[in-house]
């Protein structure tokens, strides 16, 4: 009797322990984003097999402002700009001169898209750890990502680690980091004759 008791204590303290380390490296995170309203960053992308061959690599420019605005606009080797407008998301290859819109609510599982949000129902969907100075975040439903990595130089997130279902690994590392942002950094002319995808579910 006394053992069963002691197992059922030591498996409450371990559920307890666990939910506190869970809300605090939550917490924490929150917290960090929640310094700043806007950030801009250069990135390096790099895609790499789970055996660590290197499938492909990019580098461009990122804005993210609170809340919900993103702009990501890839340079090299190709352009690519993915971006926010309204309740919508954008996504144009001028190499096939095509844009394709989203419902903002279904791309949550974007990183970028979560780093712009405060919404506790968006940050609910992850259960976050934090282990050897990175937070890991794994979605709770099953998703074409199965965990970000996020790290962090001082107050500065440096690298974005996204593990896809795939088994490859993309990863972004940011460099020459500000915090203030111009509205019009957000705003991107697509052409007129640009063929559209509407993949909204309104549409």
């Amino acid at each position: 009797m006394i053992k069963t008791r002691l197992l059922k204590l030591i498996s409450a303290s371990a559920v307890f322990l666990c939910f506190s380390v869970y809300a605090d490296a939550v917490s924490e995170l929150q917290q960090m984003f929640a310094k700043h309203s806007s950030m801009s960053a250069s990135f390096t992308q790099e895609v790499t097999k789970s055996n660590g061959d290197v499938v492909s690599s990019a580098e461009g420019t990122l804005a993210i402002q609170k809340p919900d605005s993103l702009m990501m606009h890839t340079v090299s080797p190709d352009e690519q700009v993915l971006f926010t407008k309204g309740k919508d998301v954008y996504f144009y290859d001028p190499f096939i001169n095509q844009v394709t819109i989203f419902d903002k609510k279904d791309l949550y599982t974007s990183p970028f898209l979560l780093l712009t949000s405060n919404r506790s129902d968006i940050w609910n969907q992850y259960t976050v750890t934090k282990e050897s100075g990175k937070y890991r975040l794994v979605p709770k439903k099953k998703a074409d990502i199965k965990e970000l990595s996020l790290k962090f130089n001082g107050e500065d997130i440096c690298s974005i680690s996204i593990r896809l279902m795939d088994g490859n690994i993309n990863t972004y590392n940011l460099t020459s980091i500000k915090y203030t942002v111009a509205n019009d950094a957000f705003s991107y002319t697509i052409p007129e004759d640009a063929q559209i995808d509407d993949e909204r579910k309104s549409n």
